[in-house]
């Protein structure tokens, strides 16, 4: 699995330059965001295969938010899983307003696609993250679905190497809102676009994973 992971996304030799924000926020739930929010560095988020993105389960959860990324102004690359539906092309663009949002058939190779760009791994599936840590990304999102059976049987290992940790509503009382790279992330229609401007800040504070010493 490590070697699948270095063929298709490689590895990133060095981090890019980020901008230092100015004022330290605390970073709670009810952080306060600008509508008009703009990344403060170019970054690409790379979506680690776990939900096919034609799938209706778990609400469209992980489909809704990286779009509502795109449209704050981040790169996506969604690395399809295809385990429902066959993808014929090898690269997909799914919104026409929207042409850094890329659907990547499973198995392609996408490294070519990152440029100078900070690389974010976005991972659903806890059972990758022995894959994740040894990729060397610059950030890791773990965004935690409710599904015991699943994509969450290694998700305290997964936690750990997550930078953050996005929950659901169902999983409140199990984390609490007092540990610190935890937090409550919903995805109704109405709260999309404030709830990727959220994550737009998160991502933005959080400093670059070290890089590794070889």
């Amino acid at each position: 699995m490590i070697k699948i992971f270095k063929r298709l996304l490689g590895k990133q030799e060095q981090s890019p330059p980020v901008k230092e924000l100015e004022a330290t926020v605390p970073l709670t739930d009810d952080i306060a965001v600008s509508k008009a929010y703009v990344p403060v560095t170019e970054t690409t988020i790379v979506y680690l295969p776990a939900i096919d993105f034609h799938s209706e389960r778990f609400g469209r959860r992980p489909q809704r938010l990286l779009k509502a990324l795109a449209e704050v102004g981040y790169h996506v690359i969604y690395l399809n899983s295809s385990d429902e539906y066959y993808q014929v092309d090898d690269f997909e663009y799914p919104y026409e307003n929207l042409p850094h949002f890329v659907v990547a058939r499973a198995g392609q190779s996408v490294r070519h696609l990152f440029g100078h760009n900070r690389i974010v791994y976005w991972v659903n599936d806890s059972r990758l993250s022995d894959s994740v840590e040894a990729a060397y990304p610059h950030l890791v999102i773990y965004d935690s679905l409710t599904d015991p059976d699943h994509y969450e049987k290694q998700k305290h290992a997964m936690e750990a190497v997550a930078d953050t940790v996005f929950i659901t509503p169902e999983r409140i009382y199990e984390h609490g809102k007092h540990c610190a790279h935890v937090h409550l992330i919903t995805a109704e229609e109405f709260e999309i676009q404030e709830r990727a401007e959220q994550i737009a800040k998160i991502i933005d504070h959080l400093p670059n994973r070290p890089a590794p010493l070889m």
